[in-house]
């Protein structure tokens, strides 16, 4: 019972899994293989703030209230079915074979190890917004003025270990390429690649802190990302990990990577596609902290996108089917509203939401924002086009709002689409399959 290939997104990382890096980031923990020991942090850093805490998911025992409720609300444990629990799970057959999950042995990955009762989604409550005040719209702005979210002359640059080979170096190439080609080129953007010698790493820490930060935040950057950079070698990890580094004099774009050949040259070349569409939603995300405004992109919506654009270049360029990936992903995608009923796109929309799936299934929420989220993202282009998502929604958001560009696109509400597309995943196969595009 083996984790989805079709997980091998932006975050990736070798069974032998590092701790999460410590950096500032959003969780899109998936392990690739069997199953990781830890997860996977891809970090989308918006600012040269000062460093804070890694936000990994938490291992061992599944038994904590359901976090961000608040006082008022009733708090819910959930945990292995003793009694007339409502949200509680079993062990599976499988669990009695298997020589990671168990009874004495759980962790967020042995969620497919279980039979769950229903999932009870949060009742939807108004989020907690401020207006965009003058400080931020003139932070907005000095990005505006310095073509953040505009396309810039030059092409990507890159930083190679030494201990790498040029033909590593090139499959990263490729797929950067190939989504510069379709989505333009934003930044100015440097990618570092990571091979697995930790002995090397400390020419490329320097220079990425050097391109990412400002001075007076460089050696934080060096006790922090540079910690990541280096257990990206010393665990021999294909992990990356994105910032976006609106506050710097100089704004500038940049993603790490470790060595894609470990994958293959299909897989690495496709990872380093879907990296370069988190610089590209980033280009048009001109707030710094968007949640607090309540123009955060769904964990959904972000990163099935990002997939789903990857996997669909990654055919035209004939490095690996579209199609077939996009099938396992909904094998995947089935499967979890199988193993886990009732569990939607919506019930992972903001952090205290996401939280209690956590504290439900661990990591099964991942399938929500890869597998899911790319069938969700493959909806919206059926319903109108693949240049519509990405050349039409992404660059409205800044200008209309997150909930108005996805209306002027797509015609429905946000709300709206989450009830048409629970319906679209209970129509027989062959009509789900039906509405994939051809790249």
């Amino acid at each position: 019972m083996a984790l989805s290939s079709a997980i091998i997104a932006a975050a990736c990382s070798s069974n032998e899994a590092a701790t999460p890096a410590p950096v500032e980031s959003e969780l899109a923990a998936d392990p690739v293989g069997e199953f990781a020991d830890e997860p996977v942090v891809e970090s989308e850093i918006d600012s040269n703030d000062a460093a804070s805490d890694a936000n990994g998911v938490s291992t061992g025992n599944i038994d904590v209230a359901a976090a961000g409720q608040g006082d008022e609300e009733p708090q819910m444990s959930f945990g292995e079915c003793l009694g007339d629990e409502e949200m509680c799970w079993e062990w599976s057959s499988e669990a009695e074979n298997s020589p990671d999950c168990g009874p004495s042995n759980d962790h967020d990955y042995c969620w497919q190890y279980k039979v769950y009762k229903p999932f009870v989604s949060l009742d939807p409550e108004d989020p907690s917004t401020s207006p965009i005040d003058a400080d931020a719209q003139s932070r907005a702005q000095r990005l505006v003025d310095l073509g953040w979210n505009s396309t810039v002359d030059s092409e990507a640059t890159y930083f190679a270990t030494s201990d790498l080979r040029e033909s590593d170096l090139e499959i990263v190439r490729a797929g950067i390429r190939a989504a510069e080609q379709y989505l333009g080129t934003y930044g100015p953007m440097r990618v570092y690649v990571i091979g697995s010698d930790e002995e090397v790493t400390e020419p490329a820490i320097n220079d990425y802190c050097a391109w990412a930060y400002n001075p007076d935040l460089e050696e934080h950057c060096r006790s922090d990302q540079g910690v990541a950079i280096w257990e990206i070698a010393h665990y021999q990890g294909a992990n990356a990990f994105a910032q976006h580094s609106r506050s710097r004099s100089t704004p500038t774009q940049s993603f790490v990577i470790g060595n894609p050949a470990q994958l293959g040259a299909a897989d690495g070349a496709k990872i380093a596609a879907h990296e370069y569409v988190h610089v590209y939603q980033a280009a048009h995300q001109l707030y710094e902290r968007a949640d607090e405004y309540g123009l955060d992109m769904p964990r959904w919506l972000e990163e099935g996108a990002a997939e789903f654009l990857a996997l669909y270049l990654a055919d035209q360029n004939g490095w690996l089917s579209f199609t077939e990936r996009m099938e396992e992903a909904l094998d995947g995608a089935l499967d979890l509203r199988t193993t886990v009923p009732n569990l939607t796109i919506a019930d992972i929309a903001d952090d205290r939401q996401l939280e209690r799936v956590n504290d439900y299934c661990g990591l099964c929420f991942g399938v929500l924002q890869y597998e899911t989220g790319q069938w969700a993202t493959a909806w919206l282009a059926n319903k109108t086009s693949v240049d519509e998502v990405f050349h039409g929604f992404f660059p409205r958001t800044y200008e209309h709002g997150l909930d108005r560009a996805f209306e002027l696109s797509f015609g429905l509400s946000i709300d709206e689409f989450m009830v048409q597309f629970e319906d679209f995943l209970q129509l027989p196969r062959s009509q789900q399959t039906a509405i994939l595009p051809t790249p």
